[in-house]
């Protein structure tokens, strides 16, 4: 299966979330005759982690342990550094409700400048007991310019199941992802590097919070499912067994990376920009910037680039996909949802005219944005979607977002669902497609058509608090609990034994993709299905054989 996943204008504006963590029981001793109520009992919310002692917080019945640093604060000299482990502690370090500070980014919300570069921090949430739970690490999306382990993101529901879910902040945009040749680490990725940092840190600390370091599932959407799928196929991540099982939602976009040379000609780039043009000074001048600069060359989205001399990740994800080299070892959960790329035209539409009162001009225009490069005939491609879509008065924005959908996210999940299958592996493919999933950055009324299962939108079902969940429903929200439940359980089960399907039969069985079987999540209740149906939905056949440009 080929992958032609291109960058447009907008770029990926996508969303965050955060969650999780575990608890610690010890009982209290008495002997017969010789215990007394006065016998001192440990405190559940103090625990001694590798760098030092903290103290959570109750909330809503979980042990609550926000911003712990994972790593040291990535400034002055370990600016454009591998991270470093955190510095140990002699003194409690008293946590709070607050979250540690995002990384540099621009907030959406204001469309200014925001976050710290200190801000290599995670969060545990446990229960108020259990010992040997399965760990969830969340890795939040936005394109790997924006976004934070705290915000939106609520595991309550999750940890309410027996297990710990951990979330985490990593370095973002140019500051996480800046390849430069005379940078020491000259092929960049910090970002996926802290990612990869704070799983250390989870192997080492996991059983202090009464987790399992052994049972440990990483899940990401977006930004955050291709970093999961980086880590898949990460030799490094595999060597240190970081991880037992994965969830990638709708993180199989743009498996081809760029090489380390193009990333670094990238980088020269924004150096020059920023006045560091000097080879015998660049290292020293980049570091010596103020961080919120880096923010106006940055672009709207990064993407991590393959560098052969690392055992970070050698190689592209579908160049390591392709040979087989990747970790085989794994338990996988991945999927796409329905229509991924309504989001991303909405936002344009967040700054502009919606596309079909701009006209077929600028629809074709965009298509040959999205495929700049890629040796694709755009138009064919624009004029095949034109004819999918033969009337209506939203045809030109549910066109392209058919386009973004079908060839960025789906044809790619159902092709690497089929290589983790082929290899052997416990594989779970899902479709998502409730129409009316509450939205997570463009509410319904912002758009001039409907987004319907947009790109994120399945995020709220297990990581949203329940009413804010609710709030941004339109349709029965009964039937949105009832899905939610099970996509719920689906989760933290897949996190317990690598097997999605719950131990009392009662939700709807969840074939494995190796035998055909795409499990669609919908309301009212979820159903396995011939994957037939997804692929001639999606139009994967096309996309298997797209028309190619004319050569020059």
């Amino acid at each position: 299966m080929k992958d032609y996943s291109f960058p447009t204008k907008s770029g990926f504006l996508l969303k965050t979330l955060t969650a999780s963590m575990l608890a610690i029981t010890l009982a209290g001793c008495l002997s017969s005759g010789g215990g007394s109520d006065d016998d001192a009992k440990p405190d559940p919310l103090a625990v001694t982690t590798t760098e030092g002692d903290i103290k959570g917080v109750t909330i809503d019945g979980m042990r609550v342990f926000r911003g712990i640093p994972y790593a040291q604060p990535p400034v002055g000299d370990l600016r454009f550094t591998p991270p470093v482990p955190a510095q140990k502690r002699t003194e409690t370090l008293q946590l709070s409700s607050a979250f540690g500070s995002s990384c540099v980014q621009v907030d959406l919300a204001v469309i200014a400048p925001a976050g710290e570069e200190d801000c290599l921090y995670l969060n545990v949430y446990a229960p108020e007991s259990g010992e040997d739970l399965p760990v969830m690490v969340w890795i939040h999306g936005g394109a790997f310019v924006f976004g934070n382990g705290g915000g939106e993101y609520d595991p309550t529901r999750l940890v309410k199941e027996d297990v710990i879910v951990i979330t985490l902040n990593y370095r973002l945009g140019l500051l996480g992802f800046l390849a430069h040749p005379e940078l020491d680490s000259d092929g960049g990725n910090f970002g996926l590097m802290d990612q990869q940092q704070a799983l250390r840190w989870v192997k080492e600390n996991a059983a202090a919070f009464g987790g399992d370091p052994d049972n440990v599932t990483i899940f990401g959407e977006s930004a955050g499912g291709h970093s999961v799928m980086s880590h898949i196929a990460s030799p490094r991540a595999e060597a240190e067994n970081l991880f037992q099982r994965a969830i990638v939602q709708s993180g199989s976009y743009a498996p081809f990376q760029q090489t380390k040379a193009a990333a670094q000609a990238t980088g020269q780039t924004a150096a020059s920009t920023l006045g560091c043009s000097d080879a015998a000074t660049a290292a020293a001048c980049l570091r010596a910037l103020p961080a919120m600069s880096f923010l106006a060359v940055q672009g709207s989205q990064v993407i991590p680039n393959s560098d052969p001399s690392s055992d970070l990740i050698p190689q592209s994800t579908q160049s390591a996909l392709a040979k087989g080299e990747f970790n085989q070892s794994l338990d996988i959960m991945i999927g796409s949802n329905q229509d991924e790329g309504t989001l991303f035209v909405a936002l344009d539409e967040l700054t502009g005219d919606p596309l079909d009162i701009q006209g077929e001009a600028e629809y074709r225009q965009r298509v040959a944005d999205l495929f700049a490069g890629s040796g694709l005939d755009a138009d064919a491609i624009a004029t095949y979607y034109l004819n999918e879509f033969p009337a209506g008065d939203d045809r030109l924005s549910l066109a392209l977002s058919a386009i973004w959908t079908d060839s960025n996210f789906a044809c790619n999940s159902y092709a690497h669902a089929s290589t983790f299958a082929g290899a052997g592996m416990n594989t779970y493919q899902y479709w998502f497609r409730d129409e009316n999933a509450p939205w997570t950055l463009v509410p319904p009324p912002a758009a001039s058509f409907p987004l319907g299962a947009t790109h994120a939108g399945e995020i709220p079902y297990v990581l949203y608090p329940e009413e804010l969940m609710r709030s941004r429903y339109t349709g029965d929200t009964n039937e949105l609990d009832s899905l939610a439940g099970y996509m719920v359980g689906y989760w933290t089960q897949f996190a317990k034994d690598g097997n999605p399907n719950s131990t009392d039969g009662v939700a709807p069985n969840w074939a494995q993709a190796a035998s055909g079987q795409v499990n669609t999540l919908d309301v009212a209740a979820p159903a396995s299905g011939s994957v037939l149906n997804f692929l001639g939905y999606h139009r994967c056949s096309y996309w298997a054989a797209p028309p190619m440009a004319a050569p020059l």
